[in-house]
């Protein structure tokens, strides 16, 4: 059954905006459909109205938020989002588009067929909940929709881990850092970490180690019902580095060592907005440039 997408919410962020975009002729578009659109600070600059509206304060009342921008815009907007959280629909202005996969340039009969015809699909998306365990006190982070990433800094060099799932230990890894990625996540930088692609809607965590020092230690597709732990090792060698936790490529933490990091399926999911015909196979096709031969067929 359709959901009444009464107040919708218009959010954006400076970089996300280009001149080839007429914001105000959208938000005329809506308010002329009956829809009660409210603007963040930026929209409304962007679209020449005063008034604008924290971000935060837009998001908790809205009944669909429209993010502008590119998969990024859509992940910081993913920040702000709790439990019972209103739908996403993306507005592709940025590059890939994975999650934002409205081109600008069909804005307005995109959402005459999803606003007005109610012709739409709804995607659950699942996140990562992360809990740093730190001198005996526990942080909670914010979910991560991505993936949730392990790196060593300032210099390169490897961090030392060990990871366990349910208890159970899976390994001790030397790598540059390690990748607990979402299905969502598996085409980000999982992906150019040589991680596999996750079919979405697979309830399944991709832990992923990024340039291992043994070169068979491979990406591993768990439940996603497991709960992951990765203890940090104490290296005598490099005192002066820092292990950095990041979430969607935000922020998130530093680590030290015998510092601990707990990964769960959070029950907040994400939810996506979608044209009704969107082909998986076809995004992927048409975003990381996979040939396609419709004429070949394969012969009985």
């Amino acid at each position: 059954m359709p959901e009444p997408f009464g107040k919708i919410a218009l959010t954006t962020w400076p970089t996300a905006l280009n001149p080839e975009l007429e914001l105000r002729v959208l938000v005329e578009w809506l308010r002329k459909n009956g829809f009660d659109a409210m603007l963040d600070e930026t929209a409304a600059e962007a679209a020449d109205e005063s008034g604008g509206l924290p971000r935060e304060k837009i998001v908790e009342d809205a009944d669909l938020i429209i993010v502008i921008g590119g998969d990024g815009s859509i992940l910081r907007t993913a920040r702000l989002l709790g439990g019972k959280a209103p739908p996403l629909l993306g507005i592709n202005t940025g590059h890939l588009g994975f999650l934002a996969d409205i081109p600008q340039t069909e804005i307005i009969p995109a959402l005459e067929r999803i606003l007005l015809k109610k012709e739409y699909i709804i995607e659950s998306r699942m996140r990562l909940r992360s809990t740093v365990f730190k001198n005996g006190a526990s942080l909670p982070m914010t979910d991560a929709l991505n993936d949730a990433v392990l790196t060593a800094g300032p210099l390169a060099r490897m961090v030392e881990f060990q990871i366990s799932m349910d208890g159970r230990s899976i390994g001790t890894f030397r790598a540059d850092g390690l990748i607990v990625a979402t299905p969502t996540g598996s085409t980000a930088y999982s992906l150019s970490a040589g991680g596999p692609l996750v079919l979405q809607g697979l309830n399944v965590m991709l832990v992923n180690p990024i340039c291992p020092h043994t070169l068979t230690n491979r990406p591993i597709v768990v439940p996603a019902d497991s709960e992951i732990e990765i203890a940090i090792f104490p290296d005598t060698e490099a005192q002066d580095r820092h292990i950095l936790l990041t979430l969607d490529g935000q922020q998130g933490c530093e680590l030290e060592p015998q510092d601990r990091v707990c990964i769960v399926q959070s029950p907040d999911p994400v939810r996506l907005v979608r044209p009704p015909n969107t082909d998986y196979f076809q995004i992927l096709r048409d975003k990381l440039n996979w040939e396609s031969h419709p004429r070949r067929r394969m012969r009985s």
